[in-house]
């Protein structure tokens, strides 16, 4: 693990004061940078604190899956959210609207959907994942934290993108002309969650919501849900949870577990 003191052309002091995060670092390797940040909580860090990595070793997303992080090729960062109890269904959506009006932000053309609960895709294919997690350790001055990691593909890989996602995966320098900045790219994403927190943390607006729902990739389509079963997704509610319409008529909502189409 190579501590570095400077990225994407400045001394990390420069992006810490820039961006308003109390805590920044980057590395050169990282096993994950959810991991690296918990590590490091114990040690002052406060909310919006930030972990950078050029590369990931053990990048992992929802339900164990591996994430591919090969250098140079995305922003792969870890960042402190506050956030409380009530908001555990809807932080990922949150997190990943965040990151999908970043990508907007610093590529101009592209539109970003959400698919839920954490994906966010361009053209159909997977450009960003989030993870959040436990902040077990946290010394956060106010309220609860979160590890939010950030996983989005700002170049295709030298190699290509490992086979077992060459099918669902894109990155944003595949839809623009013009080079994505990565700097550009992890302000416009702190920006945006710090727009979305109030004092009780993280929440979900009702002007969140409606974007959530004008970007819902699955709003209209039969999917198969790992807690509910199959049926027809009819957008996402003010919980966080989506919402399933069954073949009887009845609707539930589905608050964890994978979705898919079906």
């Amino acid at each position: 693990m190579a501590d570095l003191k400077h990225w994407e052309g400045e001394s990390l002091s420069v992006w810490c004061a820039q961006w308003g995060v109390p805590v920044l670092e980057a590395h050169d390797e990282l096993g994950s940078t959810n991991d690296r940040l918990k590590e490091i909580l114990g040690q002052g860090a406060d909310h919006f604190s930030v972990v950078i990595a050029e590369s990931q070793s053990a990048g992992r997303g929802r339900q164990g899956e591996v994430w591919h992080s090969p250098p140079g090729s995305g922003l792969w960062m870890s960042v402190l959210v506050p956030a409380s109890r009530a908001s555990v269904t809807s932080l990922p959506l949150i997190v990943g609207l965040a990151a999908a009006r970043a990508v907007e932000r610093v590529a101009p053309g592209i539109e970003a959907g959400i698919e839920w609960p954490n994906d966010v895709m361009v053209g159909g294919k997977k450009v960003a994942g989030v993870l959040c997690e436990a902040a077990s350790g946290s010394s956060a001055g106010s309220g609860e934290g979160v590890v939010a990691g950030i996983g989005i593909n700002v170049r295709t890989p030298a190699g290509g993108f490992a086979l077992d996602i060459v099918s669902r995966a894109t990155s944003l320098e595949t839809d623009v002309v013009a080079p994505v900045s990565r700097a550009a790219l992890a302000g416009a994403v702190l920006a945006e969650l710090k727009r979305a927190s109030d004092p009780g943390g993280l929440t979900l607006s009702p002007e969140a919501l409606v974007d959530l729902n004008c970007r819902d990739v699955l709003c209209g389509q039969r999917v198969h849900t790992e807690q509910e079963g199959n049926g027809i997704a009819r957008g996402i509610v003010e919980s966080g949870a989506l919402l399933l319409e069954r073949d009887d008529g009845t609707r539930v909502g589905v608050v964890a577990g994978s979705v898919r189409l079906a």
